[in-house]
């Protein structure tokens, strides 16, 4: 027989489990997975010796989708060891098992033919995760992690000993499918069932799913739509945002004193800590991203340790480049131009926006560290003139841009470094319902209603309405690159990267004319332009990917390879818009209606 006959046989023999099951004895049973853990090892070292990069590529998703199998096989098969409670088997027999494989077949079906021998008094090994964990030689916990998995996903245990549905069966339907990582689904069951009341299904008495969002809807089954809509990134992002949501609004986190705290000095090191609310969080967002951002002069400043000595204090900094934004009025420069009238709401500011003498208070129009066009094309960094060996890592560049902060006021008046900005997304019906109102900033920290009030209440923040009276902005021919309030109304859009689970931030976002070039007389404008990092920018120049226009949202179409369904795709994970998303406008109230006279 060839080589052609024994896999053709080989295969028939694989499907052995699914169609001729009651055929296969024990022994079989046995030998067959054997000989699959060497067929396998041995194509991987085969695949290795081959140096084909294409065979490589497919053996990694091989590999990948068996790993995938086994997490699901590990849950199943140790909810098979606890209803059969082999925790009971006795001594003999379990000492018998590790020598089965090593037997003849004929001794092995002997031996299976018989019942299995339970311990006559006290058992070896009190519950199954002992069983699990002594029998492979791994930690109780991580048996009774399994166990707990199958509970949650497979199936759970009735007073009798009979298994019945598993506690969370939208996730399990999931995990049973397979079209989601498995990994990611017992992740989130396991977030979800903290947030339940204990399971007593084992006692006998039925529990309900208690755990529910703002819709109304379960938890999980909430959680097991964004799994399947959304990618791993944004996913896990949004699961977490719904969990940590529910967890305030039920009083299950008791948050830490805010403050600056002096830590201990470790190896001469100082450490400290700090706990902020949102808006001063986003603060330190916006400055971390924009230390760490190489196409800005301030970014490119912050690669160099700040020093306290008047002599480099008083040295002139560079300029801090940027596009349009918002800031906290901690800026240095106040003199910048009125609002746009793309950002005047046709109805009246409302009592909290206005000053004590009942003006309007005006807010800066600042800038976005995240241009395109940031600074001329000489200064931008180039070659191995970007990627210096005594290159500090990101943590040090942040510390660096923090001190520039710090020490500011010792500077002359002509230094300028790096200014924090918030910006705070929202929507016209949120504007006039801020009693209930949440705000999103640039970064994703979700602003609550009373810090969104006391923050638009300040100078220097400009609330951006979405769904307001503003006008296309349009600047033709006269401009190349997407700046100023075109820039921050395509980040109000897109919120970063539009490339689907990208999470590159927004500081760090390019501007793409994705329609018609500039070179091709392509227009500059807010319908123009798309968010893209520079990966993607590059990415959809070389026509890998490919950027579309879908009811006047841009969207990302990925090759074949990564999604056979070619479907136009909008990333999530900064919470970009996506279509359908503006919300239904408020009915008046017949109430409220003046009456006919």
């Amino acid at each position: 027989m060839n080589f052609t006959a024994h896999l053709a046989a080989l295969l028939e023999l694989c499907r052995g489990p699914w169609k001729p099951g009651p055929q296969l004895s024990q022994a079989m049973l046995i030998q067959l997975g054997m000989v699959c853990l060497k067929i396998l090892t041995g194509i991987g070292q085969l695949v290795h010796e081959s140096k084909d990069p294409r065979l490589a590529l497919i053996q990694l998703e091989l590999i990948e989708r068996v790993e995938q199998q086994l997490h699901y096989q590990k849950a199943a098969v140790a909810l098979d060891v606890e209803l059969t409670a082999a925790h009971a088997l006795s001594l003999p027999t379990l000492d018998a098992l590790h020598r089965v494989a090593e037997q003849p077949a004929s001794e092995v079906d002997a031996f299976f033919a018989k019942p299995p021998e339970l311990a006559a008094g006290r058992t070896c090994y009190g519950n199954a995760a002992e069983v699990i964990a002594a029998w492979l030689g791994i930690s109780y916990f991580d048996a009774k992690r399994r166990i707990d998995d199958a509970h949650l996903l497979i199936g759970r245990r009735v007073p009798s000993g009979e298994q019945c549905e598993p506690r969370f069966q939208h996730l399990a339907a999931l995990f049973a499918g397979g079209g989601v990582d498995r990994r990611a689904i017992a992740r989130v069951s396991r977030q979800l069932e903290k947030l339940e009341p204990e399971d007593t299904t084992f006692d006998g008495v039925g529990t309900e799913l208690q755990a529910r969002g703002s819709d109304g809807l379960p938890l999980e089954e909430s959680a097991a739509r964004i799994l399947v809509d959304h990618g791993p990134n944004a996913a896990r992002k949004q699961i977490d945002a719904q969990i940590n949501q529910y967890k305030q609004a039920h009083g299950m986190i008791l948050p830490p004193k805010l403050g600056f705290f002096v830590g201990k000095v470790i190896g001469g090191v100082h450490c400290f800590h700090l706990r902020t609310d949102a808006t001063q969080a986003e603060v330190f967002h916006s400055m971390a991203a924009q230390s760490s951002n190489l196409r800005t002069k301030a970014g490119r400043a912050a690669r160099k340790k700040a020093r306290l000595d008047e002599d480099q204090a008083n040295e002139p900094a560079t300029e801090h480049d940027g596009g349009t934004g918002t800031g906290t009025g901690q800026e240095q420069d106040r003199s910048s131009a009125a609002t746009p009238d793309w950002l005047i709401s046709e109805q009246p500011m409302p009592e909290w926006a206005r000053g004590e003498s009942g003006q309007e208070r005006d807010a800066p129009d600042h800038g976005f560290a995240g241009d395109s066009a940031a600074g001329p094309p000489e200064d931008r960094p180039t070659g191995n003139a970007a990627r210096q060996a005594d290159s500090p890592s990101a943590a040090e560049r942040r510390l660096n841009a923090l001190m520039a902060m710090l020490v500011a006021s010792r500077t002359s008046g002509k230094s300028k470094s790096i200014v924090p900005k918030v910006l705070v997304y929202m929507w016209l019906s949120d504007l006039q319902n801020l009693a209930e109102a949440h705000g999103v900033s640039a970064h994703g920290v979700d602003i609550p209603p009373g810090e969104l009030r006391r923050l638009l209440a300040h100078a220097g923040v400009i609330p951006l309405v979405l769904g307001s009276n503003s006008q296309p902005l349009d600047m033709g021919r006269s401009r190349r690159f997407h700046k100023g309030a075109i820039r921050t109304a395509i980040m109000a859009r897109d919120r970063g990267c539009i490339v689907p689970d990208c999470t590159t931030p927004p500081e760090k976002t390019e501007t793409d004319h994705y329609e018609v070039p500039w070179s091709e007389g392509g227009e500059t404008s807010v319908w123009s332009g798309a968010g893209v990092c520079t990966t993607g920018h590059h990415q959809r120049h070389a026509e890998q990917i490919k950027i579309v226009d879908v009811d006047g949202l841009p969207h990302v179409i990925l090759p074949e390879h990564l999604d056979p369904e070619q479907k136009p795709r909008r990333n999530t994970y900064w919470g970009a818009l996506q279509l359908g998303d503006a919300p239904e406008p408020a009915l008046p109230d017949p109430s409220c209606e003046p009456e006919q006279g």
